[in-house]
């Protein structure tokens, strides 16, 4: 892992998942499969290819884990749960609003303690505004837009890039 980087902040919709908005599933969650939950109305969330095996290679490398979600947390926990993912995670922060730098500002202040700075700290997002909100209020982390235009589309290269793999 880069030297740099101590802890790793993710979104959830489009980045560990491929659905849009957890928000809009309906429970009860179903796991259908290994990398598929469906909700009460047949809806599927598919889990990225790779995920699990990133979270858990960035752990045993000594990365602290949060999540920065825009989300209702409720069901956006619901999915991490179902996958067994969030387990892997130091922090879940998940709110139902776009203002991902205050989220980001409560993530910094719960690491701080652990001595994670802001130039220690890798934030990846699908969205662009979010990754500029954070930017734009906490120049010294690195910021990753996980989309097929952008930095990272897979976590085998987002491993390559924060884990050093």
């Amino acid at each position: 892992m880069p030297a740099r980087v101590k802890l790793i902040v993710l979104d959830l919709d489009q980045v560990l998942w491929d659905h849009h908005d957890a928000t809009s599933l309906k429970p009860p969650l179903r796991r259908v499969d290994a990398t598929t939950v469906e909700d009460s109305t047949g809806e599927r969330v598919v889990l990225r290819d790779g995920v699990e095996d990133f979270l858990r290679r960035a752990r045993e490398r000594g990365a602290y884990l949060s999540t920065c979600s825009w989300n209702e947390p409720e069901k956006a926990l619901a999915v991490l749960r179902a996958f067994g993912l969030d387990r892997y995670f130091d922090l879940l922060v998940i709110e139902p609003h776009p203002e991902k730098d205050r989220m980001m500002e409560r993530i910094l202040n719960h690491f701080s303690p652990m001595g994670v700075r802001e130039e220690d700290t890798a934030f990846v997002d699908d969205k662009e505004e979010m990754l500029e909100r954070v930017r734009r209020r906490f120049p010294g982390i690195l910021t990753l837009r996980f989309h097929p235009e952008g930095d990272v589309f897979s976590f085998s290269d987002l491993g390559k890039i924060l884990l050093g793999d």
